[in-house]
């Protein structure tokens, strides 16, 4: 997307605050949660309230988790942490020996088993609890040349996803049972699709002006940019 390859695509929400002037929103579509989202968690060996100091293992597979995570630990903690990369293949176990907590995302965290070994905590859920807001965890983002360039292509493949969210609203179950029967998790679907939200309403706007403000404010972004729709 940023190299211009791409004239539309689901990317991170934090991808948009670093190169707001490469995009477009569009206005219609996200991919958020309001608290539990069961895709994003923190496995630690301690309680949350005693990570002060600690080391924290962090994969690149989530932009906008990582610098969530970072946000709770020093704005509503007051934590001062070290974070280390950990590879996106590695099992969480293998990267807690060098690591007080793991940041685990994906498939990775929809198939982990709580057996009462380690803590857990949900990073959506956790935000949510602190500050009140909803995560938008990815915006639909339009390339700002195509915007200008492709516009009936990009209105026939947005009047598709339109045509798919109403198929999603009108047949949860049917779509449930379809990604049981051919994915490997054993998960509840139903719960899953539940916990994720994908109408961009204003509440989640509302979310990510305050994600972008706290990012500014935790120096994790030049400047609060303004949401630009398409």
């Amino acid at each position: 997307m940023r190299k211009g390859d791409l004239d539309a695509s689901l990317i991170s929400s934090y991808e948009y605050a670093t190169a707001p002037e490469n995009y477009l929103i569009h206005k219609d579509f996200c991919l958020a949660s309001t608290g539990y989202v069961n895709s994003v968690l923190l496995i630690s060996k301690k309680d949350v309230e005693n990570l002060d100091g600690a080391k924290i293992g962090l994969t690149t597979s989530s932009a906008t988790s990582i610098n969530l995570l970072k946000i709770i630990l020093r704005e509503f903690y007051g934590f001062s942490n070290e974070f280390n990369r950990v590879p996106f293949n590695d099992d969480f176990e293998v990267s807690l020996k060098t690591n007080d907590a793991v940041l685990i995302i994906g498939d990775e965290a929809l198939k982990f088993i709580d057996n009462g070994t380690y803590k857990v905590y949900d990073i959506g859920n956790l935000w949510t609890e602190k500050t009140g807001y909803p995560v938008v965890f990815a915006i639909i983002a339009i390339n700002t040349q195509s915007a200008k360039t492709y516009k009936n292509e990009l209105a026939a493949v947005f009047e598709k996803f339109n045509e798919s969210y109403e198929i999603f609203k009108a047949r949860p179950e049917e779509i449930a049972d379809f990604a049981r029967l051919n994915s490997t998790l054993s998960i509840n679907f139903m719960e899953y699709f539940y916990n994720l939200k994908y109408n961009f309403t204003n509440e989640f706007k509302e979310g990510l002006n305050y994600y972008f403000r706290m990012l500014y404010k935790c120096g994790l972004i030049h400047k609060a940019e303004n949401l630009r729709f398409y």
